[in-house]
Formats: structure tokens, C-alpha cells, sequence
């Protein structure tokens, strides 16, 4: 049995390097799905990256709500340029039309 010894086990976890306390940095191109949630009174914009809240602002936040309402695929978010790509349904586009939003820091 590979995990017979405990000591084994504790062992091989704290070797392996954790990529949950120093995440990566992103190129430019690189994106994350995400779940936007939109606080209309404040203008901000939260989801969840790599297990940590990030929390955003955008001077018209009923835009965002408004492609999210419309949306064909999962809102797509860009760490490197702080976009927010949503893909909307669009007549005449069968896949959608791309709705980009840059976020402020909050």
C-alpha cells in the first residue's frame, strides 16, 4: 500500500509546491470564468478567482446586469487588462456578440 507509513504521506504533501498562497501571474490573453455578482447602488462587480473574492467597480454596473440577462456562455475575466467579456445573444450572429467591460479597482 503506497501510504502504509503516515510520516510518507505528510511528507509528499509538503513538498509539492502551493499554488493557492502565490498565484501565477496571467498573461494577457489568459481568462478565468467567472460568476459575476453586481451591486447596482455602489456600481461594484464581484466574483471568485483562484479561491479569493475580487471585488471591482464600473460606472454603469445596469449594463453589466443587462448583457448578463442576455448572456450565451459564461462571463469570461481577464486579470492581466481587468475586462470582463460577456458573449449576449445577438440577431444575426449565431454565436453572439462579444460585450467587453474594464473594471476599475474598487
Amino acid at each position: 500500500m503506497p501510504f502504509e507509513n503516515g510520516a510518507t504521506a505528510i511528507a509528499d504533501r509538503t513538498t509539492q509546491p502551493s499554488t493557492l498562497l502565490s498565484p501565477r501571474p496571467r498573461r494577457v490573453d489568459e481568462f478565468v470564468r467567472v460568476i459575476p455578482g453586481v451591486d447596482l447602488s455602489q456600481g461594484s462587480v464581484t466574483f471568485v478567482v483562484d479561491g479569493n473574492l475580487e471585488r471591482y467597480w464600473h460606472h454603469e454596473p445596469r449594463l453589466i446586469t443587462q448583457a448578463l440577462s442576455k448572456a450565451v456562455q459564461p462571463a469570461r475575466w481577464f486579470p492581466a487588462t481587468r475586462k470582463l467579456t460577456l458573449t449576449v445573444a445577438a440577431t444575426g450572429h449565431r454565436a453572439g456578440v462579444q460585450r467587453h467591460f474594464i473594471l476599475s479597482a474598487f
